[in-house]
């Protein structure tokens, strides 16, 4: 039977049912047929065998056969299964706290190799399951403590609350404001790991979407503290595990400097099938395909403006009233947000959004809503796709490019492999509205061994003298022999690059009669010394260019960096700023205010303020001069908004500012978090809170 011919008739009840054993046993004839290239058709096809297994009837026993033969045991039948299937099912049972699973046969291969103390770099689809391979080499219990790094917040919340099961025999820590436990599970972002090595000891760590360590993936400041990440970890344990979504290979000399086997899978557990509609009016395919899509369904846009836009045509179009916890959280953003916000008005019709300019706590609720099947569309950018483990029956691929950088074949990988999930959807689909890239898989190449021309200098001047090549000390010597900045500062300041600092040392000893009054301030400073502030970072540290745009002058970052002290509500600034220019759009005002607070007030303000004390007290000492400043209580209060800072922390945790504010006193320790997060476990006074806040606090309770 051909293959084509085959596959067709796999998608048809009626004739499976009428011709279920010539079907199964022209899939045994696959099969038998199959070679190492061929295999993932054989494969393909019992899967979609999988998914009409009910209607084979006796013919399940060579379903079941096919299974084992191609290694997918957790899909096995267990009460039909003869002696041989079964002895090879246990050698594929793993103990994960109170619970059995059994892995699929890479996944075993994997997890065996781990064990046994070397060090794996994992290339596989998404539906592979990698990250269940790390749960069981921690119910092992061989090691003591397990640095995970993950490159968003959000996968901090998601990975902690996976692994809370763990927590009896493991502090789980994910912040610097923790201490830490006899046996630890570090969960960080590449920035945490860094931030004064509070880590210690390691036995063994992970690093999750592991291709952001190359340039092409992320060619930013994100890549070097992730390299530098990776070159610190590594200095401390030798045993690791790397993974992430379809590549070609590992490149360069980190093949030659690091002890490591590369696996590469194209194994999967579920079928994608795609589905071209790009011939037509993408506005009217997706409102056409919202009307009679079946399943729920992630709708993948190319910014937080696009799938605003998405968002509000789908919601607009299409006849679904939300679910009655959408319509709560509605109501509860109308109260706190605002009314016609285009997420309050979205949830209505049953249409959720996840984006950056969305409070991290809001979307992890609306995740957990699309989860529980209480959302039927999720319109997102790529901080869904890279930054939280969810996956759909459908994924529609509105747009082709992330901002206006069109998506490479390794990106729309990762993005179609979110369509299908296992024992839910065996067949997944993509539609395509916007042109596919052309296929081609990328190598990672890791500059902190390569050391390229194009490796950031803030990386280099972090590294060892002795790990560097002899090219990258020529690059960096005019940072290392000069005499303006001690190496000390320029290393501390990691976000900032050498030559930035450097420039603004030599500016300060200038301008230092004019300036150095101005900047010698400890705890809280005056007016006229904020405002002086950022004139600096507006003009020495290009504060125009950061930011989104969410303020547009020093003078105006000023105002709203003093005003974050009033600790005005969000919907209080949102009614104010629509007072000053009520013919402005509602979303453009909120996603500035949500901007200027999560991109100024708890990122840049902070980094740049510290930046400058560093660098204005290394002037000092090299003036002998006895006044230092110390600007760090006043960037801690900024970064928190003026609240308690593990108050703050709660976000992380789902936890938002408009709910754990009602219990600052009972949450407030003075930047402990370990004592406001045992305090949170034990709360269980809920009077005066809504439907809603009780979701927020019950949520954040979870895993803790």
């Amino acid at each position: 039977m051909e293959l084509s011919l085959l596959s067709e008739k796999l998608k048809d009840l009626d004739v499976i049912k009428r011709e279920s054993f010539s079907i199964a046993k022209a899939l045994a004839t696959v099969y038998n047929n199959s070679d190492s290239q061929s295999i993932s058709k054989a494969q393909e096809l019992v899967l979609r065998a999988m998914d009409k297994y009910e209607f084979f009837g006796d013919s399940k026993s060579i379903i079941d056969s096919l299974i084992r033969e191609l290694g997918l045991f957790p899909y096995l039948n267990i009460e039909n299964l003869n002696l041989r299937d079964m002895l090879a099912l246990e050698a594929h049972r793993v103990s994960i706290g109170e619970k059995e699973i059994f892995f699929h046969g890479p996944q075993a291969e994997v997890y065996y190799k781990l064990v046994s103390g070397q060090s794996v770099v994992l290339s596989a689809p998404t539906s592979f399951g990698k990250s269940l391979i790390i749960d069981a080499l921690i119910a092992s219990k061989k090691l003591n403590n397990i640095v995970i790094v993950v490159p968003t917040i959000s996968l901090i919340d998601e990975t902690r609350r996976r692994l809370s099961k763990f927590r009896s025999e493991y502090k789980i820590v994910t912040h610097s404001l923790q201490s830490k436990g006899e046996k630890n599970i570090f969960v960080l972002t590449q920035e945490r790991v860094l931030e004064e090595d509070f880590i210690g000891e390691v036995d063994f760590f992970v690093i999750d979407e592991f291709y952001k360590l190359s340039p092409w993936a992320d060619g930013g400041n994100r890549c070097s503290l992730l390299n530098e990440a990776f070159y610190r970890l590594y200095k401390k344990c030798t045993h690791f595990y790397m993974l992430g979504p379809n590549i070609q290979g590992v490149a360069g000399d980190f093949i030659e400097n690091v002890k490591f086997e590369f696996i590469k899978f194209s194994f999967s557990t579920v079928v994608t099938e795609f589905h071209d509609l790009t011939s037509t009016e993408k506005e009217d395919a997706l409102v056409d395909l919202c009307e009679t899509i079946d399943g729920q369904t992630i709708v993948f846009c190319s910014s937080p403006a696009r799938a605003n836009a998405a968002a509000e045509l789908v919601a607009s179009n299409i006849d679904v009233e939300g679910h009655n916890d959408a319509l709560k959280l509605a109501d509860w953003l109308a109260k706190n947000y605002h009314e016609e916000w285009v997420l309050t008005n979205a949830l209505r019709c049953g249409v959720g959004i996840h984006h950056a300019r969305i409070p991290r706590s809001v979307s992890q609720y609306i995740v957990d809503l699309f989860n529980a099947g209480k959302i039927k569309f999720l319109v997102c950018t790529s901080t869904l796709i890279e930054g939280v483990n969810t996956a759909t029956k459908n994924i529609v691929c509105y747009d082709n490019k992330i901002n206006r950088s069109n998506i490479d074949y390794f990106t729309f990988n990762n993005i179609a492999g979110r369509s299908g999930r296992m024992f839910k959807h065996f067949i997944g689909n993509v539609y395509l509205l916007s042109p596919p890239p052309t296929e081609q898989l990328s190598y990672v190449d890791i500059p902190v061994y390569s050391q390229g021309i194009d490796v950031p200098e803030s990386l280099l001047v972090n590294m060892d003298e002795k790990d560097l090549t002899p090219q990258s000390r020529d690059r960096i010597k005019s940072i290392t022999d000069q005499k303006d900045l001690e190496i000390s500062t320029i290393r501390a300041n990691k976000t900032v690059e050498p030559s930035e600092q450097i420039d603004f040392a030599r500016l300060l000893n200038k301008n230092y009669d004019a300036w150095i009054n101005q900047l010698l301030w400890k705890g809280y400073p005056s007016y006229d010394q904020i405002k002086f502030i950022c004139s600096l970072i507006w003009d020495c540290f290009g504060g125009s260019k950061i930011g989104n745009r969410s303020v547009f002058s020093a003078s105006q970052l000023a105002f709203k960096i003093r005003e974050l002290s009033d600790q005005k509500p969000i919907f209080v600034l949102i009614e104010e700023a629509l007072a000053y220019k009520p013919d402005e759009k509602v979303d453009i005002i909120i996603s500035r205010i949500l901007d200027f607070r999560r991109l100024w007030a708890n990122f840049h303000f902070p980094r740049l303020l510290r930046t400058i004390e560093s660098i204005v007290n290394s002037v000092q000492r090299s003036r002998a001069a006895n006044s230092l400043c110390d600007y760090s209580a006043y960037s801690i209060m900024v970064e928190n908004y003026f609240y308690d800072s593990s108050l703050v922390a709660l976000e992380e945790y789902g936890l938002p500012i408009e709910v754990s504010s009602k219990f600052e006193s009972s949450l407030s320790f003075e930047g402990d978090l370990d004592k406001t997060l045992f305090a949170l476990k034990k709360m269980n006074d809920l009077n005066g809170l809504t439907e809603v806040d009780r979701s927020f606090l019950l949520r954040a309770q979870v895993g803790i």
